[in-house]
């Protein structure tokens, strides 16, 4: 199991990280949301080098805007775009497609940032290679700097941080014992676990009663789920999975959407696809919200993931939740850069 450095703050899942760590980062979110324009601070110049082996939209610009807010330059690196492609093996001929080894381009963009940000998606392709996050821990070795995690084979910290802000925020920090519904929904492509690997420990971890609604064949790993389970029972609370999405939604105070892939990908991937078709109705609908809020990481899906009807009421905050990324990256970086 991955061990934070002492003297380098890694953030790589805040399930590594204390409870005082977890609700420090969570209150200093809501502060920066309250405060939403500091000025820079003169201690704070500093610089990120933001390392996307793949696409982003508010995770790059939240984080490019929060290192703006604290004083701070940051620079967005694409591996493959402009940027030399990098080989993660060890021990081999690099005689192929990649140039620059991981070790040497991490070790060099620590010379030159006080902070690294990555993201590295699962590979979907190897099950034992993404569920002991190798290559991301690879990343952890080789920098001398803090590096946070912008989401990887199996958490998106950002996104917990941000997600659990905002529900303390909507429900004025009443937050233990409501139930919180995670939700599968269909896509057209097998994506990765992490958004709901993550959005499940967050939940379980503030003491909500979570249900996961999901059709057969869907369910998350089992270290997801003890892990998430250890945090239910030290509130009192438990954690219930359901093929029935309707029941599932029924006195829901929180609905969180997301698809996410069948762990047969990896074997069998045209089995899983044929699977995964055979649910396309499994989307969120008006007739699901009842008194509940909805959220979504985004990019969402309309007409597939959630119903127009969803999105544009009022009880969809996903907007919000979106902005909170702001600032759980300026906590983030705070915290990174030892300025809290």
């Amino acid at each position: 199991m991955y061990k934070p450095d002492p003297k380098l703050k890694h953030l790589f899942d805040w399930h590594v990280e204390s409870d005082s760590t977890w609700y420090e980062q969570l209150s200093r979110t809501g502060y920066h949301y309250r405060n939403p324009s500091p000025l820079p601070r003169p201690d704070a110049f500093r610089s990120i080098g933001l390392v996307f082996f793949n696409s982003s939209l508010r995770t790059r610009t939240s984080m490019e805007v929060a290192a703006a807010r604290l004083g701070a330059h940051a620079s967005t690196i694409i591996p493959g775009s402009g940027v030399w492609g990098m080989e993660w093996r060890d021990g081999v001929r690099m005689d192929g497609q990649a140039v620059e080894h991981v070790r040497e381009a991490i070790g060099v963009l620590s010379r030159y940032y006080d902070a690294l940000g990555v993201r590295l998606f699962a590979t979907g392709t190897d099950y034992a290679l993404d569920q002991s996050e190798s290559r991301f821990k690879k990343i952890l070795e080789a920098a001398t700097v803090p590096v946070i995690n912008l989401e990887s084979a199996l958490y998106h910290p950002c996104q917990a941080l941000a997600d659990a802000a905002t529900i303390q925020e909507h429900f004025r920090d009443e937050v233990k014992g409501r139930r919180f519904v995670l939700s599968w929904a269909w896509h057209p492509r097998a994506l990765p676990q992490a958004v709901p690997n993550s959005a499940l420990l967050m939940a379980s971890r503030l003491g909500m009663q979570v249900t996961i609604a999901r059709p057969k064949g869907f369910e998350l790993t089992p270290e997801i789920m003890n892990l998430a389970n250890s945090y239910a029972s030290q509130h009192g609370m438990s954690i219930t999975q359901t093929d029935d999405q309707d029941v599932a939604c029924e006195g829901a105070d929180v609905i969180y959407a997301k698809a996410w892939s069948g762990n047969m990908r990896y074997d069998n991937p045209d089995a899983e696809a044929v699977l995964r078709n055979q649910h396309q109705n499994w989307r969120i609908r008006k007739r699901h919200l009842g008194k509940a809020v909805f959220l979504h990481c985004l990019p969402a899906r309309r007409g597939v993931v959630v119903d127009d009807a969803v999105l544009n009421d009022s009880r969809a905050i996903h907007l919000l939740q979106a902005e909170f990324r702001l600032h759980a990256q300026m906590a983030i970086l705070e915290r990174a850069w030892n300025l809290l």
